[in-house]
């Protein structure tokens, strides 16, 4: 076991004079040191190898395939898409490692992205220096991606039948969580819109707001009557006044008599308003009525409310109490005797019906003048 020294802070008192004071002390301790993890450094020699490996072939790669592609800026682009898309099924490798049956999916992907890199570099190497350069140019991305996947295989987590089940039971829960809610979200959206989508309709029946209906602003129609005897007021179509005019004397004068007989008999007696006659009426129907709405006020004012309340006299309304003087103050204050010294400022200001400044001056007045100071002789003092 190997130790390493260290020096820590403890904390201590100290004492001088009879005072106990805290303070910080110093020391030095043997702390054990743990032995090296040699598998941790080798995983991450390996990664860190393998890494570099990888750089390597995916230039070497992408450098071949785009000399094949005529060496342009493109070709070069069109190239890296053969070892990027390797990159992420090897990332999709990983995210599957505890679930086998995707896992053998996303291998045969990998190594078929594999062999369409391995036959291109190889083509290339062909036609640039025969058979030897392209097997040794392809054996590079073959070695390079080859360590991944033993990389893979050696790291790889083993799990029993029982405990496969288990982790299969945990993720499939969890993907079922996922599922309802994926599932609540879409018949949310899909409420949501038929909703909106009924609100639209019905607001599409009803015309825009401010909208006047034709119903609304047309006349109604005239009812079809029969033609009117000559002489009769009631059933013409005119106006009191026109038709009154057109009839002859007679008729006006026999209407008169109808309306004043009707009018007396309905009142009982002629102590009453006397009945109106057919002259009357017309006036009253062709006289002009009142608007429904007062007509505004003017817009001036006069300069004197009125008084609308109970009339004062002007004797009363200039005569004033006169204002006590402060010796009367202080003689009502005297006459409440030693409940003037429970009195509030505010209190006091109430009684006596001042201000609550002039009140605060007489309460301190008063009590000097029932409490006066006491004057201490020299010689009591000495």
């Amino acid at each position: 076991m190997k130790y390493r020294i260290e020096t820590e802070e403890y904390p201590d008192t100290h004492t001088v004079d009879g005072v106990t004071a805290p303070v910080a002390r110093t020391r030095r301790i043997a702390v054990p040191v743990l032995p090296r993890d040699w598998d941790a450094l080798a995983v991450r020699a390996v990664v860190g190898l393998v890494l570099a490996l990888t750089l390597v072939s995916i230039t070497w790669s992408t450098v071949s395939i785009a000399h094949l592609l005529d060496g342009t800026w493109t070709a070069y682009l069109a190239a890296s898409v053969f070892d990027l898309a390797w990159c992420a099924a090897l990332g999709m490798a990983y995210l599957v490692r505890f679930r086998p049956d995707r896992r053998k999916v996303v291998d045969r992907v990998g190594w078929a992205l594999l062999a369409v890199t391995v036959t291109a570099i190889g083509l290339e190497g062909y036609q640039s220096g025969g058979i030897a350069m392209a097997c040794i140019g392809a054996s590079v991305s073959i070695a390079a991606k080859a360590l991944w996947w033993t990389l893979g295989h050696a790291t790889r987590p083993e799990l029993t039948a029982d405990d496969a089940q288990w982790v299969a039971a945990q993720i499939s829960n969890a993907s079922a969580q996922l599922a309802v809610a994926s599932v609540r979200r879409q018949v949310a959206r899909a409420q949501d819109r038929a909703a909106a989508e009924l609100l639209a309709m019905e607001a599409s029946r009803r015309p825009p707001f401010g909208t006047v209906l034709a119903a609304d602003g047309a006349a109604p129609a005239a009812l079809p009557t029969a033609d009117p005897p000559a002489g009769s007021v009631a059933a013409s179509g005119a106006a009191p006044a026109v038709a009154l005019d057109a009839a002859p004397a007679a008729a006006v004068e026999r209407l008169d008599g109808v309306v004043g007989s009707a009018a007396l008999g309905a009142v009982g007696s002629t102590d009453e308003a006397l009945p109106r006659t057919g002259g009357e009426l017309v006036e009253q129907a062709t006289a002009p009525q009142p608007t429904s709405r007062p007509a505004k006020q003017p817009a001036s004012r006069p300069a004197v409310r009125p008084n609308r309340g109970v009339p004062v006299p002007r004797a009363a309304r200039a005569t004033q109490a006169a204002a006590r003087t402060d010796a009367e103050l202080l003689a009502a204050l005297d006459a409440l005797g030693d409940a003037a010294a429970g009195l509030s400022v505010r209190g006091a200001a109430a009684y006596l019906a001042i201000g609550e400044t002039r009140a605060k001056r007489l309460l301190a007045e008063h009590a000097t003048r029932r409490h006066p100071l006491s004057l201490v002789k020299t010689e009591a003092a000495s």
